[in-house]
């Protein structure tokens, strides 16, 4: 497990670093934001931004940040979280565990696995749930904003959780999605190459191309993959992909859009021509689709 784990850090890890921060420390909490604590963890905390009205019901976004399972934290959507509060949601970023531990940046042991950070969203919607209870304020629906890894744990949890989530969920945006992490496309990209020791992380069983075959390997990679919880009690789903995406296949996000559909849940994919992963930072007229896209569906759905 340990040279396995090794082999993706030193493969994928380092194009993440200079992006999301690898290996730091909590970052401090924002003037604007409240902090807490949900788990026992040290990364179990989320970031909760507040509107100026809150009576009545008040809407959620929860930010749920990339990072290849292994770095990253809440700040990444810290922006949008305050754009959500300026448009009256509730604007909440959160951290969770990665598929390691670390000090110094040597890996020390395995951490989590794709089911511990699902239960962490789990555990850090009930505990927001509570907050804002304690606060007096209600709240009636909860969006989900996410990027790669993160769009694989939000549409894990939201496939998974669709009828007990202690929010429930209107509908999800999740970009650069590893909706189905068996898809076998471009055969070239980082996720394509490296999958069975992902698998094996992600998992915490010994996914190799043999293996995974099995009915073991086969059962436990399908309770982490989204794409294999589809049915026509998920939320609807808005899928953004660059078609040029070297680290996940874009044929993700358009397989997946189908199946829902198939299913009859609202889905939707914005193709942004020609951009790679990061679609972020995409140019303006390509956000500003995907902005009026978010906008009339919230309308929708929430």
């Amino acid at each position: 497990m340990l040279k396995i784990l090794i082999a993706v850090i030193l493969a994928v890890g380092s194009l993440f670093t200079n992006l999301y921060g690898h290996y730091h420390p909590v970052p401090d909490v924002a003037s604007d934001a409240i902090r807490v604590q949900y788990g026992d963890e040290k990364c179990n905390y989320m970031d909760i931004f507040l509107p100026e009205q809150t009576e009545g019901e008040c809407d959620v976004m929860l930010g749920i940040h990339g990072g290849s399972w292994m770095a990253g934290d809440q700040t990444a959507f810290h922006s949008e979280a305050r754009d959500a509060r300026d448009h009256g949601y509730i604007g909440v970023t959160m951290d969770y565990s990665k598929i390691f531990d670390s000090v110094g940046g040597k890996v020390l042991t395995n951490k989590a696995t794709a089911e511990t950070m699902v239960d962490e969203i789990f555990a850090a919607v009930a505990k927001l749930k509570e907050v804002l209870s304690e606060r007096g304020i209600k709240t009636d629906k909860m969006l989900l904003y996410s990027h790669s890894s993160g769009s694989h744990l939000a549409l894990l949890y939201a496939y998974t959780h669709c009828q007990d989530s202690p929010i429930p969920i209107g509908m999800l945006v999740a970009m650069s999605s590893p909706a189905d992490l068996t898809l076998e496309a471009k055969g070239d990209t980082l996720v394509e190459k490296w999958r069975s020791s992902l698998l094996t992380a992600l998992t915490g069983e010994d996914i190799t191309d043999f293996t995974i075959k099995t009915e073991k390997g086969s059962a436990a990679v399908s309770k982490i993959n989204p794409i294999d919880h589809v049915s026509a009690d998920v939320p609807p789903t808005l899928l953004a992909h660059g078609d040029q995406d070297d680290l996940i296949p874009y044929e993700n996000s358009p397989l997946l859009c189908e199946k829902l559909q198939a299913c009859g849940v609202p889905s939707k994919v914005v193709t942004f021509p020609g951009e790679g992963h990061f679609i972020r930072f995409s140019p303006d007229e390509m956000l500003k689709e995907l902005m009026a896209n978010v906008r009339e569906w919230t309308e929708l759905y929430m």
